[in-house]
C-alpha cells in the first residue's frame, strides 16, 4: 500500500485493508503516546482535563482499529511485515507523529504541543477520510465517519485551548 499527499489530499494506492488498519492503529498509538507526554507536561487543570479526555478517545479508536484488523485478518495470511509499518509512517504526511516521539525536545511550551496536536489531528483526519473511501464494510464506513468527526472535534479542542492560553 502506498500513501501520497497530493495538494493536501491523501491518495492511497494498492489498498490493503489489513495494512490500513495497522497504520491506523499505529497512528492511534502514537496519539496515545503524544497525549500522555502532553499530560505530563501540562500544568493547568483545564488543559490536563481536556488532554485526559483526548487520551481516552485515542484509546477507544485504537481498540476499534485493532478489532477491525483482527476481523479482516482472520484465516488470512498477511504478507505485511510489522517492520514495514515504520516505513509507511516515515512518509511526510505522518511527520507530526514522528515529532511526537521526540516530544520533550520539541516542546518548549504547551502552545507548541497544542500546535503539534492540531497538525497530527489533520493528518489523522485526512488518512481516515481516504480509508473510509476504500473500505468495503458499510458498518466500518459508518464507524470511520464517527471517528473522523471525533478527530475534527479533537482539533477544535486544541484550537480552543490555544485561544485560552
Amino acid at each position: 500500500m502506498k500513501i501520497e499527499d497530493k495538494n493536501g489530499e491523501l491518495i492511497i494506492t494498492d489498498f490493503n485493508e489489513a495494512e490500513a488498519y495497522k497504520i491506523a492503529s499505529k497512528i492511534e498509538q502514537d496519539g496515545i503516546d503524544f497525549y500522555t507526554k502532553v499530560l505530563d507536561e501540562a500544568t493547568e487543570p483545564a488543559v490536563k482535563e481536556k488532554i485526559s479526555y483526548l487520551l481516552n478517545e485515542e484509546k477507544k479508536h485504537l481498540k476499534f482499529f485493532q478489532e477491525r484488523l483482527f476481523a479482516v485478518s482472520e484465516d488470512k495470511a498477511d504478507g505485511f511485515e510489522e517492520d514495514n509499518l515504520l516505513g509507511y509512517m516515515d512518509y511526510e504526511v505522518f511527520k507530526p507523529f514522528r515529532e511526537a516521539k521526540d516530544l520533550p525536545e520539541n516542546i518548549k511550551d504547551i502552545k507548541t504541543a497544542l500546535n503539534l496536536g492540531i497538525i497530527a489531528e489533520n493528518s489523522s483526519i485526512n488518512f481516515y477520510l481516504s480509508l473510509r473511501d476504500k473500505v468495503t464494510s458499510p458498518e466500518t464506513k459508518k464507524e470511520l465517519f464517527a471517528i473522523i468527526e471525533e478527530e475534527k472535534s479533537h482539533k477544535e479542542l486544541f484550537e480552543e485551548l490555544l485561544k485560552q492560553l
